[in-house]
């Protein structure tokens, strides 16, 4: 399957939710890469993030659990008990926060109820039909005019992000370009499912920072916009890295137990719409 045509056909537009959060936007100097989140940063998601299981089914995964033969609710039961099945082995090898890789868990789902072994490619395909009904998505306003203005400015871009294989395609769906494409830094991907861990664990953000030391950025030239200030901010913040709360969609706003006000004590900046970002850094646009 196509995951850019397939996200092109399926994928319906959404706005942004306000927050009520107020910006806090100080001058950052000295930024020489600005890496992000994916879903909820750079993404409208209907979940606030990938994989969770807080929504309705929709028709979409009605329709894949009728030709399984379980319908929805017992699709939903056996992927998020696989799942969670893969996360305590996982822990008790001693990961934290541990990631799955979904093609693996579907191939599990497919045996648990009798069917011939899938090919890489049907597995793909279910996974995909799967989340896009679960989470639908829609580019962040401003996203694609930001990315562009910050390639222009010369400052590397980089993701850290929970992600599936899928998240290229959806990327490419709504944008119309890959990370590549769009500029994305190669060496400055960190991704959850690549890894086996998710955020927030802090190896994820010592994966970044050790490639950019190897581009000779610094962690405290390196600025992270995120969502989720548990998930997000503070493990960035740990790293060394200049942190930015992304609070322009009610959907995504992770507090994590802080208080508005304590925010700007905790991340550097407040972001409550993309086309804020450029400023923090004298960007003119």
């Amino acid at each position: 399957m196509d995951a850019a045509a397939y996200i092109r056909r399926v994928m319906r537009p959404m706005r942004p939710l306000p927050t009520g959060l107020a910006p806090h936007l100080p001058r950052l100097e000295g930024i020489a890469a600005v890496v992000f989140d994916i879903y909820g940063t750079l993404i409208i998601s209907a979940q606030g993030d990938i994989g969770g299981a807080e929504t309705e089914s929709g028709d979409g995964i009605a329709a894949l659990g009728d030709e399984l033969g379980v319908g929805a609710a017992g699709l939903d039961e056996r992927l998020q008990n696989t799942i969670k099945k893969h996360h305590e082995t996982a822990r008790r090898r001693g990961i934290a926060f541990p990631e799955v890789e979904i093609r693996e868990v579907w191939a599990e789902v497919l045996a648990s109820l009798g069917r011939p072994p899938a090919d890489e490619a049907s597995l793909e395909e279910i996974a995909l039909r799967y989340e896009c009904g679960k989470n639908p998505v829609a580019r962040m306003p401003g996203a694609a005019r930001l990315i562009e203005t910050l390639r222009r400015s010369g400052r590397r871009l980089g993701i850290i992000s929970n992600a599936q294989f899928y998240t290229e395609g959806v990327v490419e769906g709504l944008f119309g370009a890959t990370f590549a494409g769009l500029g994305f830094d190669p060496a400055l991907q960190v991704y959850s499912w690549r890894e086996r861990e998710g955020k927030p664990s802090r190896r994820l953000y010592a994966i970044l920072a050790e490639r950019a030391a190897r581009l000779g950025i610094p962690p405290e030239s390196i600025f992270y916009l995120g969502n989720d200030m548990t998930k997000d901010v503070l493990p960035a913040r740990e790293t060394g890295f200049r942190t930015g709360l992304f609070a322009g969609d009610a959907r995504s706003l992770r507090l994590g137990g802080f208080q508005p006000e304590e925010i700007p004590t905790t991340a550097d900046a407040v972001i409550t719409d993309l086309a804020q970002v450029p400023s923090l850094f004298h960007i003119p646009v």
